[in-house]
């Protein structure tokens, strides 16, 4: 309506000796139907979103995707696993049904489906395989590629990002789907009013650095849980507690209701003989081991082995060869100097750190002291994030999930926002010489003012949601709706360009005929391809839109760069006219800086407000404004294209050595990539996780116990 307002009132001014009133006409009858088009789209678009049969199988293929890696990853790239038994531990009251009162590894699905409702809490000594056990239980509750699910989709999720103080449980399982597995908000609330997701909650025992109480984080969390229910029974779950911590909330009178609690037993000496016998190359070499086990199950190196994540360390550690050789020899185990578990427990651990470095004999991309310093770094971090509790610009700070694009605190509140504000400025103002160069230096200083203030105004947020570009074809209904708003959206940014200038540089006609072919193709690049990041979330739905932890940010910046590409030659002609080719080709590049860094931020809204809300949402937001543009003076919302890549880049910025007490490597992304292949990190969705929260602490303390006095690695580490 809007441009066929202007359309109109433009040929109006310029007589009828210069328009053509067929070409007009068919333009807004064209336009009528492209909206009519809009609105259908938006509600078969709606009727999509309710179809969570469609969406849970999809999701089930993702997850499935994304588990099997991190399952394969924390066995140590082996698939040999620990048997590990578990008992029935019945609640003070109010405990489900069903539950056996002995189970094992192998039959935990077995196990859980006799579960009613199927709430089960896993519970276990550090290292006793509680990650390891609900991993297995969530693969074999998965179905096969192919097949339908049969049961709600089990998701994992790290409870050290819950806030029950500000969220529901129901709020923030659609959160995580949005971000981790990139669904539409309205899908993935379907999903989880339908209780089509299973919530994997790992981890209840990190949401507090102390004993939790009555008043701690964890049993705020308990007590949403208990909120969390499907009709008239609690909602089904798995929950990760470690022993004690769940004991003390249980003394505190809180605890999960309707919930079977198995504890994890420690690994018995023949599961131990089990294990090593499957897993080493060579039994012998472990023989003095097990006897040791054998004559004493009750001492330090017992007690420090009796955990499957220990004796997974040991034996990587102990069985790798350099050139055919052993470099260990497990007889080291039996060092008379260990006189307590945990001694044993920091010497497996700092061999593995020195281990990972020169796995399979090969020469690591970083000297072990890089590694050794990066990942106390960040240890330190997470580890402060629980001690104090952090919260910045009103999100708890997660005390085990390192996401590239939301490390920024680490190097304090404001210093990589304002590194962010400054750098985009910089390239903007810069982007923008040519104005000076074409005017005078006073148009370039209220160009500079304008984007100073556009970038206040808009503002950048505190919490960047990265946008993804997505190739998409025209066979289902959900990329004809991306197809239908490309176009809309097209034509009125075609129409825009005439309004502006174009019309005064080739004429009314010519740029009536320009804007229009420009803007249809222009929408239909964006329709096949950008449809997605120029609203307020993202708008992936298939099962490749899993993206990786350091995925997100490349996406992010290509998305923003490509999109300053599409638009950038959208004007191409325009500047080619005025200006000349090299002036031309410099505008797209302008465009592209401008995008990549943020800058279409606004366009962003203003496209989300008046196209992808339908004609009334167009309506709304042509004759009440403050409603388009209010969000940009409260939280910006819409997403700024490549704010995510460009905030992590400040962020890195902000941890040179020059600058910061806690250096950080310039790819920090690659780096936690390859600590995933070496064993030391692992994904949780968007985020890095130690292997182990015990090497997490282990590298908080930033002690070294034991370490061969020989080994070289030692008199490197020991070096300031």
């Amino acid at each position: 309506m809007v441009t066929a307002g202007v359309a109109v009132t433009i040929a109006v001014r310029a007589g009828t000796g210069e328009v053509d009133p067929g070409g007009l006409a068919v333009g807004l009858v064209s336009l009528m139907l492209a909206v009519a088009g809009l609105h259908q789209a938006n509600l078969s678009q709606a009727l999509q979103d309710t179809d969570t049969a469609a969406l849970a199988d999809r999701l089930a293929v993702a997850v499935r995707d994304r588990e099997e890696k991190t399952h394969q990853r924390l066995l140590g790239g082996s698939d040999r696993t620990i048997n590990v038994k578990f008992t029935f531990r019945p609640s003070p009251a109010h405990h489900g049904t069903g539950a056996a009162p002995r189970g094992t590894l192998e039959e935990v699905a077995t196990y859980y489906r006799a579960l009613r409702p199927g709430r089960l809490v896993i519970t276990g000594a550090p290292g006793a395989g509680k990650t390891v056990l609900a991993l297995h239980l969530m693969l074999l509750l998965l179905p096969d590629p192919g097949q339908a699910p049969s049961g709600p989709v089990p998701v994992r999720l790290s409870l050290s990002t819950f806030d029950p103080d500000r969220n529901e449980l129901d709020d923030w399982l659609a959160d995580h789907l949005t971000r981790a597995y990139r669904l539409r908000p309205s899908a993935a609330a379907a999903l989880v009013r339908a209780r089509l997701i299973l919530p994997v909650l790992d981890g209840l025992d990190e949401m507090d650095a102390s004993e939790p109480g009555r008043d701690s984080r964890a049993a705020a969390a308990l007590e949403a849980m208990n909120r969390y229910v499907h009709g008239t029974t609690k909602g089904q779950l798995v929950l990760t507690c470690r022993s004690d911590p769940y004991a003390a909330l249980e003394r505190a009178d809180t605890w999960a209701e309707d919930a079977s609690c198995i504890e994890i037993a420690p690994v018995s000496l023949a599961a131990t003989k089990a294990f090593i016998t499957a897993r080493t190359r060579d039994r012998g070499r472990w023989e003095p081991v097990l006897n040791a086990l054998h004559d004493a199950p009750a001492g330090p190196l017992a007690r420090g082995l009796s955990t499957p994540w220990r004796l997974t360390v040991a034996l990587t550690v102990y069985d790798e060869r350099h050139d055919g050789s052993w470099v260990r020899d497990p007889v080291d185990l039996l060092d008379p100097t260990f006189r307590t578990p945990g001694q044993v427990r920091d010497h497996l651990l700092n061999l593995f750190i020195l281990a990972a470095s020169s796995a399979g004999g090969k020469a690591a991309p970083y000297t072990r002291l890089q590694v050794r310093t990066w990942l106390t770094v960040l240890a330190g971090y997470l580890h402060d994030n629980t001690a104090n509790a952090r919260a910045v610009a009103g999100r708890r700070l997660s005390g085990t999930d390192l996401v590239l694009h939301e490390l920024w605190p680490l190097t304090g509140d404001r210093r990589a926002r304002t590194v962010h504000v400054l750098l985009t400025l910089a390239v903007w103002a810069t982007a923008d010489l040519s104005a000076a160069l074409l005017d005078d230096w006073k148009v370039y200083a209220t160009n500079v003012t304008l984007m100073a203030l556009g970038s206040l105004l808009a503002g950048f947020p505190p919490w960047p949601m990265p946008s993804r570009l997505e190739r998409v074809t025209a066979k289902t209904p959900a990329a004809r709706h991306q197809l239908v708003n490309g176009l809309v959206g097209g034509l009125f940014w075609g129409g825009l360009v005439v309004v502006v200038d174009m019309g005064n540089v080739v004429g009314l006609v010519n740029g009536l005929v320009y804007g229009s072919v420009v803007g249809l193709a222009g929408g239909a690049m964006v329709g096949v391809g950008l449809a997605g990041v120029l609203s307020d979330t993202p708008d992936v739905r298939k099962s490749h839109g899993n993206a990786s932890p350091r995925g997100m940010v490349w996406d992010d910046l290509v998305t923003g760069f490509a999109t300053g590409l599409v638009v950038g030659l959208g004007f191409v002609p325009f500047y080619w006219f005025a200006l000349g080719p090299v002036f031309a080709l410099g505008a797209v590049l302008i465009y592209m800086l401008l995008f990549g860094l943020g800058g279409g931020r606004t366009l962003a809204l203003l496209y989300n407000r008046l196209f992808r809300c339908g004609f009334r949402g167009a309506l709304d937001a042509l004759f009440r404004p403050w409603r388009a543009f209010g969000p940009l003076f409260r939280t910006g919302a819409g997403p700024a294209l490549g704010a995510a890549g460009v905030r992590y880049l400040a962020f890195l910025l902000c941890t040179r050595r020059w600058w910061s007490n806690q250096p950080l490597p310039w790819r920090l992304g690659r780096f936690l990539d390859w600590c995933c292949d070496a064993g030391l990190t692992r994904t949780a969705g968007i985020a890095y996780q130690f292997r182990h929260r015990e090497l997490q602490d282990f590298l908080t303390r930033g002690q070294l116990h034991h370490a061969p006095p020989d080994d070289p690695a030692s008199a490197e580490l020991r070096r300031p």
